[in-house]
């Protein structure tokens, strides 16, 4: 008997002994790789599926048609049968219609079987007094380029390069957003993905504000899941993405070309409800940029410069004493280069000549009597 209560205690030391050395290590360990531990607690809190906090829906908040598998019991707060009224009714009269809600409240789909056509406030019917379960709303989504120098909508369109330039959203499921309308919202919950790709094909996931190695370069994560919580949204950064940005061995980052982007929401599985569809897939929005035109001073050139050429006088104004001019000919305002006149002697009447002619024969004849 000594002898088995003797091998009890001493298991139960030995037990004791080991629980305690575990402690021990799992204390060392944790000292030395906190850090590392709560990196892992950080990365499997980003891996869990997201948005699965947005099915459960708070009383009287919006609910999207598509929306699949939400959790509509606290909307109905026990009601199991609602109700919708045309505008301008009361819920003194007959509803327009009138939808029975059985064993799905917690995994409910808002079908366009059910619900389209029927938008607005649905009213709980089977009991007194009527209040409001949800808001239908049929969703919108649309995705745009957007011109920042000129607040324009570039999509499609060609631009220079170092127009800045982001995307733009327009939907009107922002409410999902706000705790007050889905209460489980965490800040990892995103349901909108936007996908950038250069003219090669290739996802960029980040951007550069200048060339690597510059000292005012900072790089961007590219905001893939933009958190929309309001009507209209803006990649904030986008303005500062450079694409003249060179590598370090000087090449260019971002070629000239066409860049695409592609925005899909997938709220509670819509991608699943609608597929393809607008409400869910905007499709490609492309841009293309071009090299700046880079703009040139034209050369200054002077005036041409006309020379006309005064007439050559071809009379005397004294031709029988051959009398030469002594007013110059006038130059016009555009002549550059003096101009001398030419001098010309006018023939001389006939009679002149005769009488020159029998003068020279009568001196000759004297002349020669003499000899």
């Amino acid at each position: 008997m000594m002898y088995k209560l003797a091998d009890t205690i001493h298991d139960s030391r030995y037990y004791i002994n080991v629980i305690i050395f575990i402690i021990r290590v799992l204390k060392l360990i944790l000292m030395k790789y906190r850090s590392v531990l709560l990196i892992l607690i950080a990365i499997a809190f980003l891996l869990a599926p997201a948005s699965a906090d947005l099915r459960k829906i708070a009383p009287k908040s919006p609910v999207f048609i598509g929306e699949m598998g939400v959790d509509i019991s606290s909307a109905l707060n026990g009601c199991n049968q609602i109700g919708w009224w045309r505008a301008g009714n009361t819920t003194d009269d007959v509803p327009d219609k009138v939808i029975d809600i059985k064993g799905d409240m917690f995994n409910y789909t808002i079908s366009s079987d059910l619900f389209s056509g029927y938008t607005g406030t649905w009213y709980c019917y089977n009991k007194q007094p009527n209040f409001p379960i949800f808001d239908v709303v049929k969703p919108e989504f649309d995705l745009k380029v957007w011109d920042l120098d000129h607040d324009r909508d570039v999509t499609g369109q060609i631009v220079p390069q170092s127009t800045r330039i982001t995307y733009r959203i327009d939907t009107n499921l922002y409410p999902v957003f706000n705790v007050l309308n889905r209460p489980g919202l965490t800040l990892a919950d995103s349901f909108m993905k936007v996908t950038l790709t250069d003219p090669n094909g290739q996802a960029i996931t980040n951007i550069y504000t200048a060339s690597i190695g510059s000292p005012d370069n900072v790089i961007l994560n590219f905001d893939s899941n933009p958190v929309v919580k309001s009507s209209t949204y803006y990649w904030t950064n986008g303005g500062s993405w450079n694409r003249s940005a060179k590598d370090n061995v000087g090449a260019v980052i971002y070629p000239l070309g066409t860049y695409t982007f592609v925005g899909t929401q997938n709220l509670n599985n819509m991608l699943s409800y609608y597929g393809n569809d607008s409400r869910v897939n905007t499709g490609p929005r492309t841009i293309t940029f071009v090299a700046d035109v880079v703009a040139t001073t034209p050369p200054v050139t002077s005036p041409a410069v006309t020379i006309s050429a005064s007439p050559i006088p071809t009379e005397l104004t004294t031709p029988a004493t051959m009398a030469t001019s002594t007013t110059a000919p006038e130059l016009t305002a555009t002549e550059t280069v003096t101009q001398k006149p030419t001098w010309t002697s006018a023939p001389l009447p006939i009679e002149l000549t005769i009488l020159g002619l029998g003068l020279a024969g009568l001196f000759a004849a004297i002349r020669y009597k003499k000899n």
